[in-house]
């Protein structure tokens, strides 16, 4: 039972039935008791010169006195009349000095003066009440008259027009037809206010319970699947449509990282794998030298043992190199490396870079040439970072140009930047491997049966070096025709 009120639709549907039902009561309630003070009013006003009509027909005053007779003959013709009227004389002080009922259903002795004298100066709007002879705590509407004679005031003809009898038969009738009738509309109304508060209520909502709908499938897919939903945007939309718009964004962002999740572990396990092998070559072939050392250290002539020292050595050279660009290359992604930046000129940086190279690239006939004018203007960038890419450029070209190749770096200078281009001669790249050559530990299949003996982290760090710059490094080839890459740094 507990559950079928979980829902937004089963908790409106209770609070606007709660609602309902009290606005109801209280409608009905406010309507009886106008319905009762509007009788009261009517019924006074009609009844406005009562008393003083029948205080000067029957002349109950002469010679400063209230005449016992002329009461008592008065107090018979309306019981004739009218039974439900009580009729009172009182002083001028409110005693009650004769009636025309019982003597034991009088309950007070004295009337308030203060709604009598309200009521001939007409202060006060109608209905007025005064005090009810037959009941100590109750009032109720009546007429009144000054008796006088020759401008002395004597008492009042003090009339109640709601007598006991009357009062009866007005909370029968009350009972009987008006709390009868006022049942039927309490129901009708609920039941007709419900139907359509719960049919708007369902109208607005709909889309609502399509957004739920979307967030369990969402949910149920492990989060990735993207929900398709429609919306609006724009001045024209509401808070569903609002909320709807902020879902989906989420929805597109979790689905993004988790996509980015699986690939993140993707690229973990292919990390570890990589850096399984890589670290496993040098240090099992160092292991294999220093064994032959140490087995077969007289057996080994002088030139022996020197080479395989040397060998050891380069491969030992080899393992710090790759352990320190690993380490580079994590402190780069971890943002632990922020560019300082100052303004230097590129050309004069690429030549000192080429300086390095230029032994290398000599005992193979490797031309480098420059094509660029010594006023290029400063670059705004990290001088360290921006040498250690352009070394990393070269030194990737020289590796794959063959002997006797051409390597060709240029400076373009536009509005606001400095492109960088470094063409090679050399095998060329698969157009199916070029979206994955920044990758760590990524090497074109050509590149691995050569043994170049590259670490495949080179184009990982200096793409991530750019990206620290604002910018990014492209790369474009053709197989056996040779790659360039590119790559702005801001004037």
């Amino acid at each position: 039972m507990s559950s079928m009120f979980r829902s937004l639709y089963s908790k409106f549907a209770l609070t606007i039935f709660a609602v309902f039902v009290v606005l109801a009561s209280i409608l009905v309630g406010l309507h009886l008791y106008g319905s009762h003070m509007y009788q009261q009013e009517t019924q006074q006003k009609l009844s406005k010169g009562l008393a003083e009509h029948i205080a000067q027909k029957y002349k109950l005053v002469e010679n400063g006195m209230i005449y016992d007779d002329r009461m008592d003959y008065l107090f018979h013709e309306f019981m004739q009349i009218n039974p439900s009227i009580e009729i009172y004389a009182i002083d001028t002080q409110g005693k009650i000095i004769r009636f025309n009922i019982p003597k034991e259903k009088v309950v007070r002795t004295h009337v308030e003066l203060t709604p009598i004298r309200a009521y001939i100066n007409k202060k006060n709007g109608y209905p007025i009440k005064g005090d009810d002879p037959r009941d100590i705590k109750s009032s109720k509407i009546f007429s009144v008259a000054p008796l006088k004679d020759k401008n002395n005031l004597v008492g009042y003809l003090y009339i109640i027009l709601e007598g006991e009898r009357y009062g009866n038969i007005v909370d029968r009738l009350m009972s009987n037809y008006i709390v009868k009738m006022s049942s039927w509309v309490i129901i009708v109304v609920i039941i007709l206010s419900m139907l359509c508060a719960l049919l708007l209520f369902k109208y607005l909502t709909r889309r609502l319970g399509v957004l739920s709908d979307n967030i369990d499938q969402f949910r149920q897919s492990k989060f990735s699947r993207l929900p398709k939903l429609k919306h609006k945007s724009g001045a024209e939309s509401d808070e569903i449509d609002k909320l709807t718009v902020s879902f989906y964004e989420m929805a597109n962002r979790i689905t993004s990282q988790m996509n980015k999740l699986e690939q993140s572990d993707i690229h973990r396990r292919e990390l570890i794998a990589n850096v399984s092998h890589d670290l496993r070559t040098p240090l099992t072939t160092l292991q294999g030298y220093l064994e032959t050392l140490l087995r077969k250290n007289s057996e080994l002539d002088d030139g022996q043992k020197e080479q395989y020292i040397k060998n050891a050595v380069k491969h030992c050279e080899n393992l710090s190199n790759l352990i320190a660009e690993l380490f580079e290359l994590a402190r780069l992604e971890a943002n632990e490396m922020q560019p300082k930046l100052e303004a230097f000129s590129l050309p004069e940086l690429i030549h000192d870079a080429m300086q390095k190279f230029w032994l290398l690239s000599s005992q193979r006939n490797i031309s480098m040439q420059t094509h660029f004018d010594n006023n290029i203007s400063f670059v705004k960038a990290d001088l360290g970072l921006i040498e250690r890419v352009i070394q990393n450029l070269l030194e990737n070209a020289i590796r794959y140009t063959p002997d006797g190749g051409q390597i060709d770096i240029q400076l373009v200078e536009s509005n606001d930047s400095v492109t960088v281009q470094v063409r090679d001669t050399g095998c060329g790249i698969a157009e199916k491997e070029l979206p994955m050559i920044f990758d760590r530990f990524y090497r074109t299949e050509k590149s691995r049966q050569q043994d170049s003996g590259g670490s495949g982290l080179g184009l990982a760090i200096s793409k991530r070096i750019i990206e620290l710059h604002g910018s990014h490094i492209q790369a474009f080839s053709k197989l056996n025709e040779g790659t360039v890459f590119r790559f702005n740094l801001p004037i």
